[in-house]
């Protein structure tokens, strides 16, 4: 794993958007997996700003979301979709006929899983896939759990997990319990991997994957470790206090 440090919450995410956007210069038709929640804002915001200023081009690449709520449809205003849809599709010239994301609205969540997983392999996999981490160690939606899934699946998501994302909702009770996402083989099939943990609240979880060279199935992320090609971007409150070689 390289592991980069920067000062800011910005300056760590200038760097992932840099990383994204070098790759999209070498590639114009980058197959790219993206997150949502509070820390790819400012990844998604620089992006934008790339795309106006130094004419960073999405026409010929294709996005996919990695996960999305069970029951969430591609315009309801708290799916992830609709968030990728508001902060990067609406703002450059992405071709939305290249946009992809899990159908939560399928009467049964398997066939929606198999489908995406489908989808996602025809197109050859991702050349690229940029990271959060959730405070339990999740990737993507892949919960701590005495197993884990390979292939795009439904997953209950931890209280934790739950608990973290109603500062997203106006009422705790609306927010969705399980979710399509994509599994660990997905993942660790993409070309290049991007990890960014930004705020003191991740630097538990960041000291706990750095500090252990073991791989479980109780720490999702630590399977990024079967990779060779893995970039873990902190900010100084994420590495506060960690011995970095």
């Amino acid at each position: 794993m390289k592991i980069v440090v920067k000062e800011t919450e910005q300056e760590a995410s200038s760097y992932v958007a840099e990383i994204i956007g070098t790759a999209l210069r070498e590639k114009p038709g980058l197959s790219l997996s993206l997150p949502t929640g509070s820390t790819p804002v400012h990844v998604l915001e620089d992006l934008v700003r790339k795309h106006h200023e130094e004419g960073l081009s999405f026409a010929k690449a294709s996005l996919f979301n990695m996960d999305e709520y069970l029951g969430l449809g591609r315009n309801h205003p708290q799916g992830y979709y609709h968030f990728l849809d508001e902060l990067l599709y609406s703002q450059v010239d992405v071709d939305r006929a290249r946009t992809f994301a899990p159908d939560a609205l399928d009467p049964v969540p398997e066939h929606a899983a198999a489908a995406y997983t489908k989808l996602i392999q025809d197109a050859g996999g991702f050349d690229l896939i940029f990271l959060g981490i959730g405070r339990d160690g999740h990737i993507c939606f892949n919960m701590p759990a005495d197993s884990l899934h390979p292939y795009t699946h439904l997953e209950r998501l931890s209280e934790k997990t739950v608990a973290d994302n109603t500062r997203f909702f106006d009422d705790a009770s609306e927010v969705p319990t399980h979710a399509i996402t994509i599994g660990l083989k997905l993942v660790l099939d993409s070309k290049k991997i991007v990890l960014l943990a930004i705020g003191s609240g991740k630097n538990d979880i960041v000291r706990e994957l750095l500090a252990s060279e073991s791989i479980t199935t109780q720490l999702p992320a630590s399977f990024l470790r079967l990779h060779d090609d893995v970039t873990i971007v902190l900010d100084a409150a994420a590495a506060a206090g960690i011995e970095l070689a």
